[in-house]
């Protein structure tokens, strides 16, 4: 195979498995900074440079088909999990409650994860195309950067509103909601920084073309 089928394999590998977990990992809150963050985010935010790479590399339809498997992968976890807890525990089987615990959450996270991740990642995907023609394939951190924090801002709404006061028997009061939802968006403009250098050389690995042109932007 070559680099760049291998490349694309990894990525696609790497973007499923953080859609199959995150929906479970977001359930639990965690603190920053004294503000309540959902845990998700420590790898959700993997998955937009991995669309940005897709998209520069091998093009905007291919990231689109990656974000519909990312979306049915959502749902195949799900559909497992659920299943797992409806199933008839063995008599020495002694977490039964704490495993219903965990799991209950599951639906109302993909249904507010899934709702959120169409909408941003088909933001991410139609904006970094939007910024290509606009800077000419040129200034890919620009483009990263621009692309990410708008689809961060509108994931991080919907997601929130919908996970933590919509559908949640304990709503947040709107004070904690708003500011859970911008320090979470703040946190991934940082990560969205952070994470520039990470794609410019996933480009650089996966696409010679690119090479000359990132390592003189870096520079």
């Amino acid at each position: 195979m070559k680099r760049k089928e291998i490349g694309f394999c990894l990525l696609l590998a790497v973007f499923v498995c953080c859609m199959a977990t995150v929906n479970i990992l977001s359930a639990k809150l965690w603190t920053l900074g004294g503000i309540a963050i959902n845990a998700g985010i420590v790898f959700y935010w993997i998955t937009f440079p991995i669309t940005d790479v897709i998209g520069e590399v091998y093009g905007r339809k291919k990231a689109a088909f990656v974000v519909w498997l990312g979306f049915g992968a959502a749902l195949l976890m799900l559909v497992l999990t659920q299943t797992v807890v409806a199933l008839p525990p063995h008599e020495s089987y002694e977490q039964q409650f704490a495993l219903e615990k965990t799991l209950s959450v599951v639906p109302v996270m993909v249904f507010a994860s899934l709702t959120a991740y169409l909408c941003a990642q088909t933001h991410d995907v139609a904006a970094f195309a939007f910024w290509r023609r606009i800077t000419k394939g040129r200034h890919l951190w620009l483009r990263n950067t621009l692309s990410t924090a708008s689809s961060q801002l509108i994931d991080s709404v919907v997601f929130n509103v919908l996970a933590f006061y919509l559908l949640t028997s304990s709503p947040l009061q709107f004070e904690e909601l708003f500011s859970m939802t911008i320090a979470l968006w703040l946190l991934k403009i940082g990560i969205a920084v952070v994470d520039t250098p990470i794609v410019y050389g996933l480009v650089w690995l996966l696409d010679g073309e690119h090479r000359e042109e990132a390592a003189s932007e870096i520079a």
